[in-house]
């Protein structure tokens, strides 16, 4: 205030003005300052007595006052697909993957199948990988295909051949030491994505509520 009056030729009533307008702004600041110490500290309070509750011991509740709560919840799970069954053996190459953090690559196409060929003939004698059903590089794309979607070997769209075979191809290249030579050369071309493990479990849709019915129902009756 005392800057303010110090100002050479401010008229009066200017000064007036301003030092009203500052009063005013200072109480409202004042206002919202003790508002808001309220509202935290009612906060507090109620953070607190949640907590008290949360820590109180179970001890003393019987299994019977147990059921009538449990009975009084009204809960549906509605699973919104099938449940799927895989063996029980895993997948080898899908924990490999994810263990190691090697991302799976894009399928491979024709123009540049014989570099990979090249590559299998390091390993493998070219009759042991040429001959199937189905021809390698299609096969070779259907596993790639699994590990990016995580569906289950039967669900392997017929396009990639027959999915007994190439899962047979791909356990057999993972024990040979030839698949993580292959997945890091298919890598260095650029395009992959993360391994996927197949769900089992569908999505699901949970409802909750407390059954008033039933809880009146239950109640004695006080006549």
């Amino acid at each position: 205030m005392t800057e303010l009056a110090a100002v050479p030729g401010l008229d009066q009533a200017v000064k007036d003005a301003v030092v009203h307008q500052l009063a005013e702004d200072a109480g409202s600041a004042s206002y919202l300052l003790a508002w808001a110490r309220e509202v935290l500290a009612e906060q507090e309070e109620m953070e607190l007595d949640l907590s008290l509750v949360a820590n109180r011991e179970l001890r003393d509740v019987t299994l019977g006052e147990f059921g009538e709560v449990v009975g009084l919840l009204d809960v549906m799970v509605k699973p919104l697909g099938q449940v799927r069954k895989r063996s029980g053996v895993k997948c080898r190459v899908t924990e490999w993957h994810e263990r190691t953090g090697t991302p799976v690559p894009a399928e491979v196409p024709e123009q540049s199948w014989n570099a990979v060929e090249e590559l299998m003939a390091d390993c493998f004698r070219r009759r042991q990988f040429a001959r199937g059903e189905a021809d390698v590089r299609t096969q070779v794309n259907g596993v790639l295909y699994r590990l990016r979607t995580g569906c289950l070997w039967d669900e392997l769209p017929a396009r990639y051949g027959p999915w007994a075979l190439a899962k047979d191809r791909q356990n057999t290249w993972f024990k040979k030491g030839f698949w993580p030579v292959l997945v890091n050369h298919l890598n260095s071309w650029g395009v992959s994505s993360p391994v996927r493990r197949e769900r089992l479990v569908p999505p699901l849709h949970v409802t909750a509520g407390v059954g008033l019915e039933s809880a009146e129902r239950d109640s004695p009756s006080p006549l």
